[in-house]
């Protein structure tokens, strides 16, 4: 046993200084490349979530109606209707918004007149609207006759919790586009009907048909990250031509088209 402790040696310093240049030298030469794999990865989440926010929406309207509401057996009126939809995480003031996306959406269609992404009294929370039902919209088992025989609220839509971007800020969904209220106003040119419709229906009689699903509007409806800047730089209402141009280094889904 002594003869075995005798041979044993530990590192001398400049074995320990190599083993530490090399370490040193491997951590610059891979930090880089770990740095954009966690980005990319967290890109890759938000892709991912805002297309399962976007699918969720689009199952819960086809459930429920184009119009999210705060009470769900009541009508569609501009007080009734959620306009902003918000995960969890930081919430939104004024000094979240973008130098681009300062301006507002302002129609006879909102509650509130003006609409933008701090607009905190128009909003509801994914939770509520995918996951506990909080709004009681009716269930399929109220909804045993009639023309909506089978429909209402069948969530949960996503599993809880609905948690925030990977840098900690609310996934938002300007829903205000999804439907008009009973007591708004939209553009003229989008109330009327497709095409020969109206001569149509004159001729055959038959009752007017119910409004497209996002009404008559001229925004997309869509989901936005802030990205690692936090900032909302994308305008609530898209572009000037009724599209969505993503602005700063927001990510941006569109859930349903203007006329949709």
């Amino acid at each position: 046993m002594n003869a075995l402790h005798h041979n044993q040696r530990g590192l001398s310093l400049v074995e320990v200084t190599i083993m530490l240049l090399v370490l040193m030298l491997l951590t610059s030469v891979l930090a880089p490349s770990i740095a954009d794999f966690v980005n990319d990865a967290r890109w890759v989440k938000v892709k991912e979530d805002c297309e399962a926010i976007g699918l969720s929406v689009a199952r819960l309207t086809r459930d429920v109606g184009p119009c999210l509401k705060f009470a769900g057996t009541q009508a569609c009126t501009k007080q009734n209707r959620v306009d902003l939809l918000h995960s969890d995480g930081t919430a939104i003031d004024a000094a979240s918004l973008g130098a681009a996306a300062v301006p507002v959406v302002d129609a006879a269609n909102l509650a509130s007149g003006q609409l933008n992404w701090d607009t905190v009294q128009r909003d509801d929370s994914m939770d509520n609207q995918f996951v506990t039902n909080a709004a009681a919209y009716a269930t399929p088992t109220g909804m045993t006759v009639g023309p909506l025989f089978g429909l209402g609220w069948r969530g949960a839509y996503l599993s809880p919790p609905i948690g925030p971007d990977p840098w900690g800020h609310r996934y938002m969904v300007n829903s205000a586009f999804l439907a008009v209220a009973t007591d708004g106003a939209g553009p003229q040119a989008d109330l009327l009907p497709p095409s020969g419709g109206r001569s149509l229906r004159l001729l055959t009689l038959l009752p007017p048909p119910p409004p497209p699903p996002s009404g008559p509007w001229t925004y997309n409806t869509f989901c936005i990250s802030a990205g690692p800047n936090g900032s909302y730089d994308t305008p609530i209402g898209g572009n000037a031509n009724g599209g969505v141009t993503r602005t700063g280094d927001d990510f941006v889904t569109v859930i349903a088209g203007a006329g949709h």
